[in-house]
């Protein structure tokens, strides 16, 4: 299985330019992580990088419409490529991405772990970058628990996205509007044919299917996103903690920036 065919099963499951922010550098890593792997080794790590870039990862190719017009999000190379183990190298950090970020220590029972800068980009339909950015991602950790991430980039000056599901519930706090969002998504194999059941989830909104795993495999995750100085925050889940959990993280990063002198 290559990079390339990997690409394009998990793209099949056409998340919103929000998801898309954070999906496909951990999946291409994971991937990469064996030069030379064996075909049953091959079938396991698309099962993992799969699974592991709904639930863990920071980056994914997709394409969306914008007011009629394609568009997609991406990786893209730039200067810095950046991991910190320590947030003391936090204001390092803010002058390659250029703009303000707020990250704590800790986040409910999860404690910081590492974060990453990344080179980003929006391209239109010839595949020309629009906007280049710097995305920064962070990873949190608590014993005999799955990470969660923090996802953090510049509010872009392009056109809402047409056809983007409502979240799941929203909250204002400190002035701040909370989208939270409870998504299932289903990984089956590549002969799967859907079932009068999936069509009306997928109608319905909040789930997804990839095709590519070896059987059938589904899971939930959480969101919630919010804005702060023209930054988007992303919080994902997938511990099941639920709602107000998430609520409470986000306020919580709120409360710290207004701290900060932020607004």
């Amino acid at each position: 299985m290559t990079n390339k065919k990997l690409m394009e099963s998990f793209n099949r499951i056409r998340l919103e330019p929000e998801r898309a922010e954070q999906i496909w550098l951990r999946v291409e890593s994971a991937y990469s992580a064996a030069e030379h792997p064996t075909v049953t080794r091959r079938k396991k790590l698309l099962r993992i990088a799969l699974i592991a870039a709904l639930l863990s990862v920071f980056f994914i190719t997709t394409a969306y419409a914008v007011s009629g017009i394609m568009r997609s999000t991406g990786t893209y190379p730039m200067t810095h490529d950046e991991e910190y183990r320590s947030l003391r190298d936090l204001p390092e950090a803010e002058k390659i991405l250029g703009y303000p970020v707020t990250v704590l220590e800790s986040l409910g029972d999860y404690c910081f772990l590492r974060m990453r800068i990344g080179g980003e980009a929006v391209f239109d339909e010839n595949n020309a970058v629009l906007q280049p950015y710097y995305g920064l991602h962070v990873q949190y950790e608590a014993p005999g628990r799955k990470p969660l991430f923090l996802d953090l980039a510049p509010v872009l000056e392009l056109p809402e996205s047409s056809g983007k599901p409502e979240p799941t519930e929203t909250r204002i706090s400190d002035g701040a509007e909370l989208r939270y969002s409870r998504d299932h998504y289903k990984f089956v194999p590549e002969d799967y044919q859907k079932t009068a059941e999936d069509l009306a989830a997928e109608a319905a909104g909040h789930f997804y299917i990839s095709f590519g795993s070896d059987a059938i495999e589904e899971c939930e995750l959480e969101f919630v996103g919010f804005v702060l100085d023209g930054v988007n925050y992303v919080l994902m889940d997938q511990n099941g903690d639920g709602a107000e959990a998430l609520f409470q993280m986000a306020q919580e990063v709120i409360a710290a920036r207004h701290e900060e002198g932020g607004n």
